[in-house]
C-alpha cells in the first residue's frame, strides 16, 4: 500500500536542501610562525644556550594562551633561539621562560534600552611574558643574569567572528613579544655585557 505525500514535505525537503548546499566551513587560517632572526644576534661567550620552559599553562579559564594561533611561550623559544648565540668555548647560559600567560576576563554588558544601540566589548585579555638570562661561565668563573618582563591587554567586542579574534590576538601576543624583545635586549646589554663575546 502506498503511503501518500503530504504536501509540505517536498518544500520542506526542498528547504532543507538548500539551507545544507549554501552552508559552508569556515575557512581555516594558518597564521607564520614568529621570527626574529632579521634582528641582530646576541653573541654570548659560552659554549651552549639551554631553553627552559618553567611556565606551565593550567590549560583552564581564565588562562587562554593554550588556545590562541600563536602560542607565547612558543614565541618567546623563537626569540631565543633566533636572537641568543652561543660563540665561546666553555661555560652554559640557560633561558628561562618563568611565565607565558594569556588569561581572559569577561566583561559585564549594558544592559536595557542602552544596550540595543551599543557594541559592547565581550572580554579583557591580559597577557605577561617573563623570563630571565643566567649565565655561568667555565668552572664557575663568573655568574650574571638579566630578566624581563613585559606585559599587555586588549579588548574583544561581542559579535566578533572566529577568523576576526584570533587574527586580533595573533597580531595582540605578537606584539606583546616586540615588548619582551625589547626589554630583555636593554636588560642584557645592562646587566651582562661581560658576558657578550667581544669583536
Amino acid at each position: 500500500m502506498k503511503i501518500p505525500t503530504a504536501p509540505f514535505l517536498l518544500p520542506a525537503l526542498c528547504l532543507c536542501l538548500l539551507l545544507t548546499a549554501c552552508e559552508s566551513p569556515l575557512q581555516e587560517v594558518k597564521y607564520p610562525e614568529l621570527r626574529f632572526n632579521h634582528l641582530p644576534v646576541i653573541e654570548l661567550n659560552v659554549a651552549r644556550i639551554d631553553i627552559v620552559e618553567q611556565y606551565r599553562s593550567p590549560l583552564r579559564p581564565p588562562n587562554v594562551e593554550h588556545e590562541l594561533p600563536l602560542a607565547p611561550a612558543k614565541a618567546m623559544r623563537n626569540w631565543a633561539n633566533d636572537r641568543l648565540r652561543a660563540v665561546g668555548s666553555s661555560g652554559r647560559a640557560v633561558f628561562v621562560i618563568a611565565d607565558a600567560s594569556v588569561k581572559a576576563q569577561p566583561l559585564q554588558k549594558k544592559k536595557g534600552l542602552k544596550a540595543m544601540f551599543t557594541l559592547d566589548q565581550a572580554a579583557r585579555y591580559n597577557a605577561r611574558l617573563e623570563a630571565r638570562l643566567e649565565v655561568e661561565t667555565a668552572a664557575g668563573l663568573g655568574k650574571g643574569f638579566a630578566a624581563a618582563a613585559a606585559t599587555r591587554q586588549r579588548t574583544m567586542p561581542e559579535a566578533v567572528s572566529m577568523n576576526d579574534r584570533d587574527d586580533a590576538l595573533y597580531r595582540f601576543v605578537e606584539e606583546a613579544t616586540k615588548d619582551f624583545d625589547r626589554v630583555m635586549v636593554a636588560n642584557i646589554d645592562r646587566h651582562l655585557a661581560p658576558f657578550k663575546a667581544s669583536r
